[in-house]
């Protein structure tokens, strides 16, 4: 079992990023990224996101490096490989368990329970969001394209909130990505 990266070409959040993945299993994965100190946000689906100044870290955790080719061959062949076409359906599955765990009547374009994983980016559209928290004892950071989007932002973390709470736990930790709700789409609460 190895896990590769290749080089860093996709430029974002001022700096340039690449792709871990494993040849066999998101388990080593995960445990490779972690011994990295790749925050659990950076994983997508079948790799995680690292930014070029990760490097010597990931040099450090035993990493090949290789080409972006070789790379997508090794994923392809590994079978944990989530082609492009069938991410979206990918990322619904998960919004969709996730939303049930909430006890979510309407399901958020896009939502993560726990630390694993990111959502999509803020759509540029009105009453748009997205709301992050790593930590059920500290603020969110709230993402909003409008003031709609931030009371939806806030409607829903409150809900998460009693959700969390109700299982347990001291609040909501994840991430979703949606849009307001208009008054004919009803409310979040099932």
């Amino acid at each position: 079992m190895t896990v590769y990266a290749d080089t860093p070409l996709w430029g974002r959040h001022g700096t340039v990023w690449g792709h871990l993945i494993s040849d066999s299993s998101l388990e080593e994965l995960h445990e490779r990224a972690a011994l990295a100190g790749l925050p659990p946000r950076a994983f997508d689906l079948d790799h995680y996101d690292w930014p070029t100044a990760q490097r010597p870290a990931l040099e450090r955790a035993g990493v090949v490096f290789v080409d972006g080719r070789e790379l997508t061959r090794i994923l392809i062949a590994s079978g944990l490989r989530v082609p492009l076409v069938d991410r979206p359906a990918a990322r619904a599955r998960r919004t969709a368990r996730d939303a049930a765990l909430l006890g979510l009547e309407r399901v958020p374009r896009d939502l993560i329970v726990g630390l694993l994983g990111h959502v999509d980016p803020l759509p540029d559209e009105p009453g748009a969001y997205r709301l992050t928290r790593d930590d059920a004892s500290q603020p969110a950071r709230i993402e909003a394209r409008d003031q709609a989007g931030r009371k939806a932002a806030d409607d829903f973390l409150a809900l998460a909130d009693a959700a969390a709470r109700a299982r347990g736990e001291a609040g909501f930790v994840g991430q979703v990505m949606d849009v307001a709700l208009r008054p004919d789409q009803g409310s979040w609460a099932g």
